[in-house]
């Protein structure tokens, strides 16, 4: 079966977002997402820059998982939580391959969890720290406390 792109899309949370709770009254850049019909799912505003551009530390990462009948989830995954070795490539915008060999070099820490490996996110974001290259942030999720 050919490779579908749209199974799964991971991006980190845009901490500069005034759309979050958490920073009540916060002066942060307001941005409007596209309205329109409940029933039309729309792109939701994602941007690319350097984990360090934020004025705010960055928290948390999306994983955007949609199977093969359609079924679509959102799971909010915390620095101490776990991600699979493709979230953390698209994460880190690079190929799956390069990241397990990044694990088999110890470049990376990560675990086994029922024969796969998976990475805390606390070690993705330090790895997406390190690079130069700039990784997908946005604003898709807004947490409700």
């Amino acid at each position: 079966m050919p490779w579908r792109h749209d199974f799964v899309q991971c991006f980190w949370v845009d901490p500069d977002w005034g759309g979050f709770s958490g920073y009540p009254g916060d002066k942060s850049p307001v941005r409007v997402e596209p309205a329109g019909p409940a029933h039309v799912r729309s792109r939701y505003l994602t941007h690319t820059a350097s984990p360090n551009e934020t004025n705010r530390p960055i928290g948390a990462a999306v994983a955007v998982v949609r199977d093969r009948t359609g079924f679509r989830y959102e799971r909010h995954v915390g620095l101490d939580d776990f991600v699979t070795v493709r979230d953390a490539a698209q994460l880190l915008g690079m190929p799956a391959m390069t990241v397990t060999r990044w694990i088999k070099k110890r470049r990376i820490r990560s675990r086994k969890q029922n024969g796969f490996s998976v990475i805390r996110l606390r070690e993705v974001l330090r790895v997406a720290q390190d690079r130069p290259y700039p990784v997908t942030i946005g604003s898709r999720l807004k947490i409700r406390s």
